[in-house]
């Protein structure tokens, strides 16, 4: 062979064998992505946002106090909690997969979800008891509810379309006696024989800063059934993300128990930073206030735990409400929730 076709051969060669090389280092480049780890298998914490009901609060503590003290962290949680407010609608941000766990204010809301075709539970409930309250003056005591006959009622609109309908049916009221809450107790302070609407850490104290000491009744010690500061998920999060999510509600109940028994200040201080607006006072009489009426550790909670829900109180409130024409009694209200990650006395103080 002529030097000049063995050298053109040669060439050939060599460029087949290095086109040969390059496919080869590309299957092998395309292997190495394919098997690496990913980000989170590399130890980069899992990102969740939640969304809270309002904003940062001492009602919250437990939330804060898990996310202060590393309790998320220590799950390989990075967990962003996202203040609410009033203009902030969690049942639609959850429902539209906006946000990955949010806070339900009560029982209404997923299973007003669940009626919508939305595929969203409930996971756990801080409060076993409702924090709503009605107040009366101090001179104003109340046998019972039926002494509310006749008499203004002052409450907000999301009052009228969730306790209120079991108030007027259980006790025979009337919406005549509703008057709107506009976010003053000013109504209220001038109308002697006025009745209002609030939460427990909040109006009682609010009048009482104003000097008027109120008679306060938890509307949960007379007979209202329902959860509170529940955390919600949708399905989808509860099927892809179970090991985080259990994480999530472990830490937050132990967030709890520190919070209602150990030094609260690591949350109250990432609360005042979320929420310049409340004050070391304010928190004070919230927290106590949680604790002197069970609103976290009563009921269910005592023998199972912090976050406890039960089959049976679910069933008890939808069948209340339904009855009141609230819910379609048809409705599987089973699908609003799931007791898989509570009841296990996880964190439990002796």
């Amino acid at each position: 062979m002529a030097a000049g076709s063995r050298s053109r051969f040669d060439r050939g060669r060599a460029a087949r064998y290095c086109a040969a090389m390059r496919s080869v280092a590309f299957f092998v480049f395309l292997c190495l992505v394919h098997a690496a780890p990913s980000p989170r298998a590399l130890g980069e914490p899992m990102r969740i946002t939640f969304a809270t009901d309002w904003k940062a609060q001492a009602e919250h503590g437990g939330f804060y106090q898990a996310k202060a003290l590393g309790l998320y962290a220590a799950r390989g949680l990075d967990v962003t909690i996202r203040m609410g407010g009033p203009a902030q609608d969690n049942p639609r941000l959850i429902a539209a997969g906006a946000i990955d766990l949010a806070m339900a204010s009560n029982n209404f809301q997923p299973l007003n979800l669940i009626a919508a075709g939305a595929k969203v539970k409930a996971v756990m409930a801080s409060f076993q008891k409702d924090p709503q309250v009605l107040m009366t003056h101090p001179e104003d005591r109340l046998a019972d509810f039926r002494a509310l006959r006749g008499r203004p009622v002052i409450m907000s609109d999301s009052a009228i379309n969730t306790w209120w309908p079991w108030l007027k049916s259980k006790y025979g009221l009337s919406d005549r006696q509703i008057r709107k809450y506009t976010y003053s107790l000013a109504p209220w302070l001038v109308n002697p024989g006025a009745v209002q609407e609030g939460y427990l850490s909040s109006e009682p104290f609010s009048a009482a800063a104003q000097g008027v000491l109120p008679n306060v009744y938890l509307l949960a010690d007379h007979g209202y059934h329902g959860y509170s500061a529940m955390i919600m998920a949708s399905e989808q999060f509860l099927e892809r993300h179970e090991p985080a999510l259990r994480g999530f509600v472990e830490a937050t109940i132990e967030g709890w128990y520190s919070y209602l028994h150990d030094d609260p200040a690591p949350a109250d201080a990432l609360i005042k930073s979320d929420n310049p607006e409340t004050t070391d006072a304010l928190l004070a009489y919230s927290r106590s206030a949680m604790k002197d009426y069970g609103i976290v550790e009563s009921g269910d909670a005592e023998a199972l735990g912090i976050g406890a829900m039960t089959d049976a109180r679910w069933q008890a409130f939808f069948e209340d409400m339904a009855g009141l024409g609230l819910f379609d009694p048809e409705l599987d209200y089973s699908q609003a929730y799931t007791t898989r990650f509570v009841n296990q006395r996880h964190g439990a103080r002796q």
